[in-house]
């Protein structure tokens, strides 16, 4: 057949049970032959027991020799007694302790793995190497309750912000309240003070009017030999206050004198009244300013507890409102970084589920309905005006459609079983002088299974998260390498850098 004479060519995929189903054992150990017996390891790359024996007809410990125990498996040394030639198509297998990438459908043009989940080849890189977290399971039913929750939350400490403010509008209420009973006690106490004074010095008026109207009387007719005056209290506001003469020295006393002195004193009780109101009305309007200033000053305290209490309310349902968007937006395939991922699970770590490397992967690819995402694809194509949306949704579609009609199923794509080629189709030969030319493949698997077996006691360890972590990535490149050597980054090669 030429090589012009067909356009593609179809390489299928196989299930982990398919792979079960050609191995003969169990790969576990790293080691080809004894360089002591030069007799195949147990459980090794050549092991007897898994590929069948090195000698026509012969198990491993000579029990069984010649071809009539054909068939028998030797309960010695368990080899099955077989034709050499087994061990051309008999093949074994390694146990994944991590699930692994195959670098076809990662790295390939177009990346398969990628189309399919719609995660650039970039970002893909970073989550199968460690570099990123990606989401792989929301919880729609616990994200609703977490969102109910906080929401219940939130009316609860607002509530309970509400009552804290009134207690504290409340206190202010009671203190202006008994400032203003403190004023109200000062201005009696003045007016009543007040009302004495005006008592004392209406009787002392009076007292001294009446003990001058027996003088003047018996002056009547008389020449008066000194000033007589109406005497003024002896207090602070009349000290200074010039008083009229009521009779003057020289004058004869007459009636009219007698009639004076009574005038007299009602116009000094006139005066001290007055004089005594305008204070009770200093006192009045100083005592209304006094409450209206503490009536301010408490509207003014009450209004900025309010305010502050409004202010908290407001940044508490901001705060909230971003965590909450935060929480919605949480969606399978979004990519996270370490920061961000520690900080999302601390808070919504029930709500979602996010992982790295080939595990994640194939927890997003072992959930995609292949059916749905061809009706979903066809829909888009016809409907989308963007030409790029369509080619990449053409693209899509095609790899969607060959794995459906292949009946292939894209967590396939991911590896937990690795076959081991036959041991005579990655031969150990031994040449002149005691050495072995070995085949490139034994050095690669001895890779794998070094790293598989050391990741593998890290896990039964319970190591810490960043080694678990580093182990798994060093087992995806040392598989890479086995498939594809130099296909990502640096070639494995061996001392004279001759690339494996």
């Amino acid at each position: 057949m030429e090589v012009n004479e067909f356009d593609a060519i179809r390489v299928s995929l196989a299930s982990p049970e398919d792979i079960l189903k050609w191995s003969h054992g169990e790969v576990t150990k790293p080691e080809t032959i004894n360089y002591r017996t030069l007799r195949p390891e147990r459980d090794g790359l050549f092991c007897e027991r898994i590929f069948g024996p090195t000698k026509d007809w012969e198990c491993a410990c000579g029990k069984y020799k010649r071809v009539r125990y054909k068939g028998i498996v030797c309960d010695k040394c368990g080899v099955e007694v077989a034709h050499s030639r087994v061990r051309r198509e008999r093949m074994g297998h390694i146990k994944l302790a991590s699930p692994v990438s195959h670098i076809w459908y990662v790295k390939g043009v177009p990346s398969r793995l990628g189309l399919l989940l719609n995660i650039s080849p970039r970002n893909l890189e970073r989550i199968l190497y460690f570099a990123q977290y990606v989401i792989t399971h929301v919880d729609e039913d616990a994200r609703n309750k977490t969102i109910s929750k906080a929401e219940r939350d939130l009316s609860m400490r607002l509530a309970r912000l509400e009552g804290e403010v009134q207690a504290r509008i409340t206190d202010l209420e009671a203190q202006r309240s008994a400032r203003l009973d403190e004023l109200d006690s000062q201005e009696e106490a003045e007016l009543a003070a007040l009302a004495e004074r005006l008592a004392v010095e209406t009787d002392q008026v009076i007292a001294a009017g009446q003990q001058l109207r027996p003088q003047i009387e018996k002056m009547l007719g008389k020449t008066a030999e000194a000033d007589v005056r109406l005497p003024s209290p002896p207090f602070p506001a009349y000290a200074e206050e010039e008083r009229g003469i009521l009779l003057p020295a020289g004058t004869v006393v007459t009636r009219e004198h007698l009639a004076r002195l009574n005038d007299a004193i009602q116009n000094r009780l006139s005066e001290i009244e007055e004089a005594i109101e305008r204070e009770r009305q200093a006192v009045r309007d100083l005592s209304a300013a006094r409450r209206d200033l503490v009536r301010e000053e408490i509207a003014r305290k009450i209004e900025e507890q309010r305010q502050a209490v409004e202010t908290q309310k407001a940044q508490q349902r901001a705060a909230l409102n971003n965590s909450l968007q935060e929480l919605k937006d949480l969606r399978e395939r979004e990519l996270l970084t370490e920061t961000e991922y520690r900080d999302l699970e601390e808070r919504w770590g029930n709500v979602f589920r996010a992982g790295m490397g080939a595990e994640a992967i194939r927890e997003l690819v072992a959930k995609i309905d292949l059916d749905q995402m061809v009706k979903e694809l066809r829909i888009e194509i016809a409907t989308t005006q963007s030409k790029q949306r369509k080619k990449k949704a053409a693209k899509r579609l095609r790899v969607a459609e060959s794995f459906r009609k292949s009946n292939n199923r894209p967590e396939w794509m991911i590896l937990t079983v690795l076959p081991v080629m036959p041991p005579d189709l990655r031969p150990m030969v031994q040449l002149d002088g005691g050495r072995f030319a070995t085949s490139d493949l034994n050095d690669l698997y001895r890779r794998v299974i070094n790293r598989n077996n050391r990741l593998r006691r890290l896990l039964d360890l319970g190591a810490p998260d960043v080694i678990v972590r580093n182990e798994k990535r060093m087992l995806q490149e040392a598989v890479d390498s086995l498939i594809d050597n130099g296909r990502r980054g640096r070639a494995v090669s061996r001392s004279g850098k001759r690339k494996l």
